[in-house]
């Protein structure tokens, strides 16, 4: 090769190799800078991506590390039908109310206290129902029929969320006493409560999917100056926890952790699904600080009537350190009807799942192995 040939083929190995380097660094770049979360709400939220300012992540931890291989659904270790009820009034019955133009109502919400009993909001026949063994054994009237959330507290204390601001939080014996009533008026809008949750320091309330605040002690006293949560708190007391769509049609959604004490964050995650995501339904903890996320998965037609194949509800078991320990692909929620929180976890991570049908009610306990 002559002197000048040399030279060409010197600046083209120059040029590719800077052209490799520059295009690897938008690519790590871009996994950086991925979209941070709002917090889940219990019920199905509108589809739509996040826009805040990116998460730092702590160093040697990649988000995109799940990304490289989908995990193996487990089998679940057991099943049982822990309750099962017709529509109706009548003892271990359920309300159903149909209305023009919107969902149909039915049971809003369902908590599993800790000696293993199903609470379930039966806001259309206004009273809380609460089964043992698979039978009713005690109903709690609540007044009326706005009631939106539960929460359970210390002392098996019950929290009730109500959609009307001027009843606010009610809290309940474990008997079923009506306690103390908070009034929300003047602190909250009425479309801005997406959640109550309750540990020993006292009652939390979520704004908009996103901003969890201290609104009050389990006596009933009004906060009004706590420093808000970046997430709901867990179980174990020592987390903030929040999830989001980040891609629904790639079947991608995020999970992160902060320390709810110093407000730090600790780590977030991307967990993918090999199906496109509609809906995430959950994110709990249980006692011993294991995560889990709930999403339904369906495939949807692109023309009229956007019929839906393939459904199945994912579950997650994370880790402590927000690492995936199971997953079970369950079948999917049944039923149209309005729902606020029909999947959760007992404080030994055992998954309760409420269906409807056009009979009832059913709600399933899966163990994770």
């Amino acid at each position: 090769m002559n002197r000048r040939g040399f030279g060409v083929a010197v600046v083209v190995l120059l040029v590719t190799v800077v052209l490799f380097g520059y295009r690897q660094h938008q690519r790590d770049a871009e996994q950086r800078t991925l979209i941070p979360p709002k917090l889940l709400p219990s019920s199905p939220p509108p589809l739509e991506q996040m826009a805040e300012p990116p998460l730092q992540q702590p160093v040697g931890q990649s988000v995109s590390q799940s990304f490289k291989q989908l995990r193996q659904v487990s089998a679940f270790r057991r099943k049982d039908v822990v309750v099962s009820g017709g529509w109706g009034s009548g003892p271990g019955q359920f309300g159903h109310k149909r209305v023009l133009d919107a969902l149909p109502e039915g049971p809003l919400a369902l908590s599993v206290a800790s000696d293993g009993s199903v609470l379930i909001l039966d806001q259309v026949n206004r009273r809380l129902l609460r089964f043992r063994d698979g039978r009713a054994v005690s109903s709690i009237p609540l007044g009326q029929d706005s009631a939106q959330d539960l929460a359970l507290g210390p002392e098996g204390r019950l929290v009730v969320l109500d959609r009307l601001l001027e009843r606010g939080v009610q809290i309940y014996s474990a008997e079923g006493e009506l306690l103390h009533e908070v009034s929300l008026a003047g602190k909250l809008e009425l479309g801005g409560l997406t959640g109550v949750f309750v540990d020993e320091h006292g009652i939390y309330l979520e704004r908009d999917h996103g901003l969890v605040q201290r609104s009050a002690d389990l006596d009933g006293q009004r906060s009004d100056s706590e420093r808000d949560l970046v997430g709901r708190p867990s179980r174990d007391g020592q987390l903030a926890i929040s999830a989001a769509l980040l891609d629904p049609q790639s079947g991608q959604l995020t999970v992160r952790a902060h320390d709810r004490v110093k407000g730090q964050s600790l780590w977030q995650r991307v967990i993918q699904l090999p199906q496109p995501i509609l809906q995430l339904v959950m994110i709990d903890s249980d006692r011993a600080g294991r995560i889990y996320l709930a999403a339904v998965t369906a495939i949807e037609e692109q023309t009229p009537p956007y019929r839906l194949s393939e459904e199945a509800l994912y579950v997650m078991q994370l880790g402590r350190d927000g690492n995936e320990r199971s997953r079970l692909k369950l079948p999917p929620l049944h039923g149209s009807d309005e729902s606020y929180r029909p999947v959760t976890v007992d404080d030994g991570g055992n998954l309760y799942v409420l269906s409807t049908t056009e009979n009832g009610v059913t709600v399933t306990r899966y163990v994770f192995p």
